[in-house]
């Protein structure tokens, strides 16, 4: 090891590997992956080193990450040595194995001052963990993060990754700076940064993953290669933005932001397929989730709704049988727009009559 910082990072998957790897790097942290796959850790602990190809819709560039080790997860003693050094703590595991991972940072029972950050798609996931440990963490500073990076399907085992060039990290602006600035790292008000990635990214994948099976298209960036497509694509943006904007005040530039979202989706490289970004409806479509909630504000302002319009109107008439999920969701949808709302969303009868009011 080096004189730099030690970042224990729980997760050696592509994420893991192709993109919050280099950010901790460039902040001059050393980089120790720890992960189940005891396959995958032995191939970084061969070769400790890959590539990372990163695509936009004009170019490609690579590099070379150096110096990794692995850890298995089943390796108790190295990781206790671990985090009994460790500066920061991260993880991309997924939202439900995050408690457990600060569950053991807790239980290494080390004085130092360590950061958590869970790099999930999850809203306030490190923090979150640590206030279900009644226990005092002092030592443990949680920040929470906005994380946004799309990873291609991969076509090999290989330790190198494909991502796309574009990824955001947007850190709790707290007093504590543990990554340095970047063109990737920065620091903000999370509860806004968490609405606009939710709502404008999130929220117009889901719409438009609807949108292309309704029109027998496979991947999200067909929708780009027909006007048509691509008019309700930027419509669908354009609504959920002036909700964004309506909810938090928001007054920063957004053209460029909306204007990044079109040119990712509308890569074909990333092969992101309609059938996978519509997986789990019922989760997705929740109340106060990506899509209900902007559709709440608009609602509730007199703001046009027409884009969502078109979402409800095909979860009320087409069967989405090829998505993930879609049978449990159905039960909400099979009966018509008043049992949806009142049933799914449990809106009051006068919130469902305004509801109708834009939605008919």
């Amino acid at each position: 090891m080096s004189n730099n910082k030690l970042a224990l990072h729980f997760g050696a998957g592509n994420i893991g590997r192709g993109f919050i790897c280099p950010e901790l790097k460039k902040s001059n942290y050393d980089v120790v992956f720890i992960d189940i796959n005891e396959d995958l850790i032995n191939e970084i602990n061969l070769k400790k080193e890959y590539k990372i190809t990163s695509l936009d819709i004009n170019s490609e560039s690579s590099e070379v990450i150096s110096d990794v080790t692995g850890v298995s997860i089943n390796d108790n003693e190295s990781i206790n040595s671990y985090l009994s050094k460790a500066d920061i703590i991260s993880t991309s595991v997924g939202p439900k194995y995050v408690q457990g991972i600060y569950e053991l940072i807790y239980n290494a029972n080390t004085s130092k001052e360590i950061f958590f950050i869970a790099f999930e798609n999850q809203y306030r996931s490190s923090t979150k963990a640590q206030q279900r440990n009644s226990k005092n963490t002092e030592n443990i500073i949680s920040i929470d993060a906005v994380v946004d990076k799309i990873v291609p399907p991969q076509s090999n085992n290989s330790l190198d990754v494909v991502v796309e060039k574009y990824g955001s990290i947007v850190l709790d602006d707290l007093q504590y700076k543990p990554l340095d600035e970047s063109d990737i790292v920065t620091y903000g008000d999370y509860e806004v940064e968490f609405i606009k990635k939710l709502w404008l990214l999130n929220g117009l994948h889901l719409k438009l993953a609807y949108f292309g099976i309704s029109k027998d298209l496979q991947f999200i960036h067909e929708i780009f290669e027909h006007d048509e497509y691509k008019s309700y694509a930027i419509d669908a943006l354009e609504a959920l933005a002036t909700a964004f904007i309506s909810k938090t005040d928001y007054e920063h530039e957004l053209s460029e932001f909306k204007k990044s979202i079109l040119n990712r989706f509308s890569q074909p490289a990333l092969k992101d397929k309609v059938v996978r970004v519509a997986r789990n409806p019922k989760l997705k479509f929740s109340k106060n989730e990506r899509f209900q909630a902007p559709l709440d504000v608009l609602i509730n302002n007199g703001m046009e709704v027409t884009t969502f319009k078109a979402i409800i109107d095909l979860l009320m008439s087409t069967n989405f049988d090829a998505v993930e999920g879609y049978d449990e969701f159905s039960t909400f949808t099979k009966d018509g727009l008043g049992f949806f709302l009142s049933e799914y969303w449990k809106l009051s009868s006068d919130d469902a009559d305004k509801y109708k009011g834009g939605l008919i």
